[in-house]
């Protein structure tokens, strides 16, 4: 099994820093425009535009679970080089990801009640309001009420603490018994179990959904109850059917990780693509197509329409990350020059500072609205200047983003995670040579 010697695969940089981009863009050129509500009554083309991609969170869950495997592979290939005895799993993998699975549940927590990008409206007391507490208390001078739905929100930080637990116990399991080897049917392996996710992905949705909505219902204590069922099939980033988003990028990690061909990568990543995305299509079609509504009227939509846009889009996902991949990093035998155009660099700042930039555009996208308020009250009535200020986060992230860079994105979040992993790494040397 030949090891790719690449320790680092810039599309995965790339996935990342475009779905942050499109992240900061959208949420800001959506959620602070103030005729919205309106707009929604009657979505012209730009509103289900941005309806739609900002359904693409889904591609944290495909880098996630390509960058997982490229490390368990790695390891796991040194483990057995190294190890003389009997096969054991090594514990630190799981160790590893449990601690990070620990870390990003937190902040899910911490973005979905505290920072992340809201909607206000003008009435603190509106009951239909969905705002974090510091917008909320940056925006109205004191702390908002939390929308019981809020609790039973799955995030996109949820979809990634989820696939980084849930792949690494994959290939726990898979390779329990027996160190990694040529042939040794890790992507059928992984393609069986995706399959069996989005399958079950309807199923559990129309058993689950009513249940949760009666516990919310409920208010209080039973909130806590439709928690874990909510962040099994809940909107808008749930383990099924996200989770086989973080098996394909597995699927792809492997892969780079063995230095194994393309051609049949490309070609399985392709027909995988075409099934999805008409198994997709056809289930968008029998449910009326693509909706665009307010949450009230997306609250409790059909399990049929819920998990054919998700098949849709790993579908187009799973073509998009090949198309990449052929691009910014071909294989080193092709003969081919990878693609550096100018502004790849400026991408990678997004990409390599996603987590923190995630944490706190919520934040910085309030505090210039609120300028704006102050010095042009009713700027964002019209679409045009809402567009320019979704563009100016924008660029005012790329100028945090340059300076942070020369410091060497010392406290960043991706900065602490890296010091708290160094740290786990030399305990753990310590334990082994002990």
């Amino acid at each position: 099994m030949a090891e790719n010697p690449t320790q680092r695969v810039i599309t995965l940089d790339i996935v990342r820093g475009l779905a942050i981009l499109g992240m900061v863009f959208l949420h800001n050129g959506a959620f602070h425009f103030a005729k919205v509500e309106e707009a929604l009554e009657s979505p012209p083309p730009w509103l289900m535009a941005f309806g739609f991609l900002l359904l693409w969170a889904g591609l944290f869950g495909v880098v996630s679970g390509a960058a997982n495997a490229t490390t368990a592979l790695r390891r796991l290939g040194r483990e057995a080089r190294q190890k003389d005895g009997p096969w054991r799993y090594p514990r630190s993998l799981v160790g590893g990801a449990l601690q990070t699975f620990g870390i990003l549940f937190v902040l899910h927590w911490v973005w979905t009640i505290g920072v992340g990008n809201s909607a206000v409206t003008q009435d603190l007391n509106d009951p239909t309001l969905r705002v974090t507490l510091i917008p909320g208390l940056m925006y109205y001078g004191a702390f908002p009420r939390i929308h019981p739905e809020s609790w039973v929100f799955a995030s996109a930080l949820w979809m990634i603490a989820s696939n980084v637990l849930l792949v690494a116990l994959t290939f726990r399991w898979i390779y329990r018994r027996h160190p990694p080897r040529e042939r040794d049917g890790l992507t059928r392996k992984l393609l069986l179990i995706g399959a069996v996710v989005l399958l079950a992905t309807p199923v559990l949705r129309t058993l689950l959904f009513p249940p949760i909505t009666s516990l919310v219902a409920g208010g209080g204590a039973s909130i806590a109850a439709a928690v874990p069922l909510a962040l099994l099939v809940n909107d808008p980033n749930p383990v099924f059917p996200f989770f086989a988003y973080g098996l394909l990028g597995a699927i792809v990690g492997a892969a780079l990780a063995r230095g194994e061909p393309r051609g049949p990568l490309y070609t399985l990543m392709g027909r995988c693509g075409l099934v999805l995305v008409a198994l997709g299509a056809a289930g968008l079609g029998a449910s009326g197509g693509v909706v665009l509504a307010g949450r009230e009227e997306i609250w409790g939509q059909s399990a049929l329409y819920f998990s054919s846009l998700a098949y849709l889009l790993l579908g187009v996902f799973a073509w998009l990350l090949i198309g990449l991949l052929a691009a910014f990093d071909p294989p080193a035998d092709s003969g081919r020059t990878p693609w550096r155009p100018a502004w790849l660099p400026a991408l990678l700042r997004f990409g390599r500072l996603s987590l923190t930039v995630f944490m706190l555009e919520g934040i910085l996208g309030m505090a210039l609205r609120i300028g704006l308020d102050a010095l042009n009250p009713g700027w964002n009535d019209v679409l045009w200047p809402v567009l320019l200020f979704a563009l100016g986060n924008l660029l005012g992230w790329h100028g945090i983003l340059v300076l942070w860079e020369r410091a060497g994105y010392r406290g960043s979040l991706e900065w602490w995670l890296a010091k708290i992993r160094s740290t786990d790494d030399r305990a753990q040397a310590l334990r082994s040579a002990g």
